[in-house]
């Protein structure tokens, strides 16, 4: 039995899963999940909670989700990059339709307060935290999540 509760890290590199594992690897186990999938299996399998990556301009096409949850072998480049920057979102609806309610952390710089709010209310339980949020900050939500 792990000894330390399980975070999902959904992300396309490994700087987030490397930053937390060194600032909380003590006390929290971190998975990296570079795709939904990925995510999905990990979930399913006892994580606690999910931190997500808004961009995901360095996955494969194959890897990146539509909004209605579905991958695709080719995307035009258009709609690759329009996939990829909006990754985090699409892989947290994906989640939830597929029934996982654990809580969630996507780091976005989001424009508009009505748009954070409106995923912070469809995508329940969620928090959405901008990249000048203080790592003490991070720290304490992502203690939050390992705490169920």
């Amino acid at each position: 039995m792990n000894p330390h509760p399980v975070i999902v890290v959904c992300e396309d590199g490994d700087e987030y899963t490397t930053r937390f594992a060194r600032l909380l690897g003590d006390e929290i186990e971190f998975k990296r999940a570079p795709s939904a999938a990925e995510a999905l299996r990990w979930l399913r399998g006892g994580a606690l909670g999910i931190l997500l990556d808004l961009d995901f301009r360095r996955s494969n096409s194959a890897d990146l989700v539509d909004e209605a949850g579905a991958t695709h072998a080719t995307l035009a480049d258009g709609e690759r990059r329009r996939l990829a920057e909006i990754q985090g979102i699409l892989i947290l609806r994906t989640l939830r339709a597929a029934g996982i309610t654990a809580s969630a952390v996507l780091f976005a710089d989001l424009d508009e307060s009505s748009r954070a709010d409106y995923l912070a209310a469809t995508l329940a339980p969620l928090i959405i935290l901008p990249s000048s949020e203080s790592l003490p900050n991070v720290a304490k939500h992502i203690r939050a999540l390992a705490l169920g």
